[in-house]
């Protein structure tokens, strides 16, 4: 059985007054996701740029004695872990700092500081900063696994600036785990499970394999990291990166070098198309699967307009269908030649 790229196209015919009333039809495709059967829509483009807000005003006022994150503050007004969990009571590689979160989402939920630096735009960070931090995001997941076995699912989140939910500037990431997965994380397993029944082959290494052979999708490789862009995107472009490493204990330090190079490159694309802000979220299986891969997905955040609307609506949030401005295969056209050797 092969995997199945399935779209559909709908059509709304109108009289267009930008166009002297003309009669027009304007499509909308709905896509279906190859895995989990969910669907989204690409949708019309006006073709209207994005905007960054720039956030350095906001940053001066932010920044030192009103920043938990800063350098003078972290050590004194962030929590600490037990001892029995890290006997330091916090975890740091170069300016990376790890610490509970105050109000956790989950059983397990460090923060990870990620620069002394307040405000860091995305021009100015460097590959050492973002490996740095993921690596050790990933040693603190170390200890929660050797500590708790009932641990069974694990990511690694990142919120950047205000528009992608993030609270504060400063910049962070969220390590989460737990015995109970989010509704991705369950619906992901769940779908990729019964290909691997139905198959006996890895989803993830069939759709890797029929992408490339359809080269419509593939962004290109870093090191031990293969992207493509998302069939079905959970956003106005959605770049998925599939590891060379089906669990947990595969992962290695060359992963967050690959993971940053790759990260610094995406950032290049979105100050070229205008966007300042993004979530990202890193699965990682903990337990050897073969049906499972670790694979991280990057979307853009944005406010859009003069009144600053949001880019979530109510398709995202109560229909569960996501939107996209963006055809993903021009978008994929665009974001590989930043990935060319």
């Amino acid at each position: 059985m092969t995997i199945q790229f399935t779209a559909h196209e709908e059509f709304f015919t109108f009289h267009d007054p930008m166009q002297d009333g003309k009669l027009i039809d304007r499509k909308t495709e709905i896509r279906t996701d190859p895995l989990t059967g969910e669907t989204s829509r690409i949708i019309f483009d006006p073709g209207a740029p994005f905007v960054p807000t720039d956030y350095t005003e906001l940053a001066k006022e932010t920044a030192g004695s009103k920043c938990p994150f800063c350098p003078e503050n972290v050590q004194s007004f962030t929590p600490t872990f037990p001892n029995t969990l890290i006997e330091e009571g916090r975890l740091t590689k170069s300016e990376a700092v790890v610490f509970p979160n105050l109000f956790p989402y989950s059983k397990h939920n460090a923060v990870v500081r990620m620069t002394d630096q307040h405000y860091v735009k995305l021009e100015e960070f460097t590959s050492s900063i973002i490996a740095d931090s993921f690596s050790v995001a990933f040693d603190y997941l170390k200890k929660v696994k050797a500590q708790d076995p009932n641990t069974a699912f694990a990511s690694i989140n990142w919120n950047y600036l205000p528009p992608s939910g993030g609270s504060i500037l400063h910049p962070h990431i969220h390590v989460l785990a737990s015995e109970h997965p989010t509704n991705y994380q369950a619906t992901a397993l769940a779908a990729a499970q019964q290909f691997y029944e139905i198959n006996d082959r890895n989803f993830y290494d069939e759709l890797l394999k029929q992408e490339c052979e359809l080269d419509a999708r593939i962004i290109g490789t870093e090191g031990a990291i293969d992207w493509l862009h998302a069939f079905a995107p959970k956003s106005h472009t959605d770049f998925i990166g599939l590891f060379n490493a089906s669990s947990f204990d595969e992962l290695t330090e060359k992963n967050w070098q690959d993971l940053a190079q790759s990260v610094i490159k995406f950032f290049r694309y979105f100050e070229q198309i205008g966007i300042a802000s993004f979530n990202l979220a890193l699965f990682i299986p903990l337990f050897p699967n073969g049906a499972e891969r670790v694979h991280v997905r990057l979307v853009p955040r944005m406010t859009i307009g003069g009144l600053q609307t949001s880019d979530m609506n109510v398709f995202n949030f109560l229909h569960s269908e996501p939107l996209c401005l963006k055809v993903p295969e021009q978008t994929t056209r665009d974001v590989a030649a930043y990935f060319v050797k």
